[in-house]
């Protein structure tokens, strides 16, 4: 991947002169479909240059036989010719001084041609020209008339950014969005991405005024920067991404815990939950995301009034809302009083609001009414079903005017509805639908929607505290200033005792230990701690206890020092290991609840570290969570709040509340460590023994991988 010295993307997405590579009026052809998609760019006013060698005209323009035969400056070049010609054709862009291309072309690294990619890339660097693609469908600027795209005839004007690296995603999305009633400010085909990538995308789109919401199709990313971009644009916008690939049947278990719980799956969704993206698991979820950020505002405190004329669908729209972490309002006092004017006194005046089956349009007029006033409702749910009393598109037009009404004012607040059924009540869902109110098939998919609402005001109200993350740096980096030789030979032969010694030199605690070479070093040790854990000293012997090399108090210390050494010699030869044993560990025994930290360098992320309950909630329940660094103290604890069995670690059933701050600082310095450390692949603290609050916690075993 190569990155260029601009980002340049305005030649792209606001160009004023246009050239397609490849132009033709033939049916069928790319280059006519390209053609035909500028006629709305050039009745706007900007200019397109056809070029062909074959032809003298396309489509009544004069056409060019290469981009240096035309008179006039190019901003973007379309290129749709045989694969073999475009790094001669980019020359020739390049000698003109064209600024951008979306190379259509496909027949690159995706057919195994990356020699013919990376040609194309030399020739791209040496001229700085941004590209989209190649093997792409192109870009469009729907608010400024640019279809540069062989795709079909579309105008959908909205609100949404779609990038995608699936073409035929891009078009499907495309087609269902016109039956749903969603529009388009900018669509970007993604391709092989040889140059622009989606975070600078993400960044043009920060200060973009048509773009409201942003949503990806991601196969896979090239680098980390896309994490610092998304975060940076969910402060001001929602970005929902719809990733595939995730699963990992390929990949190869490393040695350690980290390792093989790092799966492709796990590294990405760690990276979206830094960047604070809306990581949809379906193609439904994101549409129904669409829906709900391009039309209503975000949900500025989590407390949910729901409105319904069926008692059954407003019980399953309440176990929802606290599923997705939202809560059923109470009614102020006036809201009740004013309710009981127009209710019927079979109806229960509480949350959520049962109109009853015979609620008419006027009932669901007043009860909109009545619950924006109130000050503990901070967004809507309204539900209807097929009732003879129930007029399905009059209440939807109340619901309407009465959004409008909101809009007037100022005091928008988030709407979501679901008319529940078939053909009876179609004709209110559409008028919904066409007036900017998301509806849904049934109520806890519109609670699931609006909570996302609250999620993105609380991603816009993120503070993130790095002051605790750069003390950590600068005392790490420090030590390795000081201590760098020591340190390097310490990660040469990286067995358990130096791997202690080398993560003690950089802030970590661990246990009194000695290596012992002999019966009788081992028993003189011994003799100066209370109770001991024996282990053997080889890097070649990863899991010790699998080779019976891990003795827990030992009464014998003379024949636990014998067993270890010749259950190590066996270990190693029945493996086939050429290996080392340098002694046998003599360590004080120590306890507490026992937690993992580990870290692992991923190829597209760098340094991602993993946290978790240890013993059987690694094991068997794989209770972990992932993080991205740099992580901060604020992320860490996000970190460990994801976690199932968090509450073991705050005090459950008379135990003692863990030293959760210390297990937080341990994050961030194993983060910075893997930072600091290229050689360093993997780290895994299993266990860490984490005293009561205050007490802070000991590492009981620690394993580092290196190149």
């Amino acid at each position: 991947m190569v990155k260029f010295m601009s980002n340049g993307l305005e030649a792209i997405f606001n160009p004023k002169s246009v050239a397609v590579i490849g132009a033709t009026e033939i049916e069928g052809k790319v280059g006519q479909s390209l053609m035909k998609n500028l006629k709305s760019f050039m009745e706007k006013g900007g200019n397109v240059y056809p070029i062909n060698k074959k032809y003298d005209e396309v489509y009544g323009l004069k056409c060019y036989g290469s981009v240096l035969d035309v008179p006039g400056d190019i901003d973007l070049v379309l290129v749709s010719i045989p694969a073999k010609f475009v790094p001669g054709t980019m020359e020739e862009c390049g000698k003109k001084g064209v600024k951008g291309s979306i190379i259509i072309t496909a027949g690159f690294s995706e057919v195994g041609d990356h020699s013919l990619e990376e040609k194309t890339i030399e020739i791209l660097k040496k001229y700085d020209i941004r590209t989209i693609g190649p093997n792409c469908l192109g870009v469009i600027n729907m608010h400024d008339e640019l279809n540069a795209s062989f795709s079909k005839d579309f105008d959908q004007k909205g609100n949404i950014a779609f990038i995608s690296q699936s073409g035929a995603i891009m078009t499907a999305l495309m087609d269902i969005s016109i039956p749903l009633n969603l529009g388009y400010s900018k669509i970007v085909s993604m391709g092989n991405k040889i140059d622009v990538q989606e975070d600078e995308i993400l960044d043009y789109l920060a200060d973009d005024e048509h773009t409201d919401v942003v949503v990806l199709y991601v196969e896979g990313l090239k680098n980390e920067k896309f994490i610092d971009s998304a975060r940076a644009l969910s402060h001001k916008k929602p970005v929902i991404v719809l990733k595939s690939g995730k699963s990992d049947a390929g990949a190869k278990a490393a040695s350690s815990h980290t390792g093989s719980l790092a799966g492709n799956a796990q590294m990405y969704e760690a990276a979206f939950k830094k960047g604070m993206v809306f990581d949809v698991e379906t193609f439904e979820e994101m549409v129904d995301l669409l829906k709900i950020f391009s039309t209503q505002p975000v949900m500025k405190g989590n407390n949910v009034g729901i409105i319904t004329n069926a008692g059954g669908f407003g019980v399953l729209a309440t176990d929802m809302v606290s599923k997705y972490g939202l809560k059923m309002a109470e009614f102020e006092e006036k809201t009740i009083t004013e309710l009981k004017k127009y209710l019927p006194d079979t109806s229960g005046v509480s949350n959520p609001l049962d109109l009853i089956g015979d609620a008419d349009t006027d009932r669901y007029k007043h009860a909109f009414e009545e619950l924006a006033k109130d000050s503990n409702v901070d967004g809507i749910v309204v539900i209807l079903t097929p009732q003879g009393m129930t007029d399905d598109i009059g209440a939807a037009k109340e619901l309407v005017k009465f959004q409008d009404a909101l809009r007037a004012k100022g005091e928008a607040i988030p709407i979501v509805a679901a008319w529940v059924g078939g053909g009876s009540v179609a004709e209110g869902a559409e008028y919904l639908k066409e007036h900017e109110i998301p509806t849904f098939m049934c109520p806890e998919l519109a609670v699931k929607a609006l909570s996302a609402t609250y999620q993105q005001y609380l991603n816009q109200n993120v503070v993130d505290d790095g002051e605790y993350l750069k003390k950590v740096q600068e005392e790490i980096y420090a030590i390795k200033a000081e201590k760098g030789d020591e340190l390097r030979e310490l990660l040469a032969n990286p067995n358990e005792n130096n791997a202690k010694e080398f993560l003690k030199i950089n802030g970590v605690p661990t246990p009194g230990r000695y290596v012992a070479t002999s019966v009788e070093e081992a028993v003189k040790y011994a003799s100066t701690m209370d109770k001991v854990v024996m282990k053997v000293v080889s890097a070649q012997i990863l899991h010790k206890s699998d080779a019976g090399c891990v003795l827990i108090a030992p009464t014998d210390i003379e024949g636990a020092y014998n067993t270890i050494i010749e259950n190590g010699t066996q270990y190693l030869a029945q493996k086939g290991e050429t290996g080392v044993i340098d002694g046998v560990l003599i360590e004080e025994f120590v306890e507490g609840k026992e937690i993992i930290i580990g870290g692992k360098k991923d190829e597209v992320f760098g340094p991602v570290i993993m946290t978790g309950l240890g013993g059987i909630f690694v094991e068997v329940m794989k209770d972990v969570t992932f993080g991205v660094h740099p992580i901060t103290k604020n992320y860490a604890e996000d970190m460990l709040k994801q976690l199932r069995t968090y509450k073991i670690l705050e005090g459950v059933r008379g135990e003692p509340k863990r030293d959760i701050e210390f297990i937080k600082e341990l994050i961030v310095r194993v983060g910075v460590i893997m930072e600091a450390y290229d050689e360093i692949q993997e780290i895994d603290i299993n266990p860490v023994f984490v005293k009561e609050d205050g007490k802070k916690g000991v590492i009981g075993d620690a394993l580092i991988m290196t190149k």
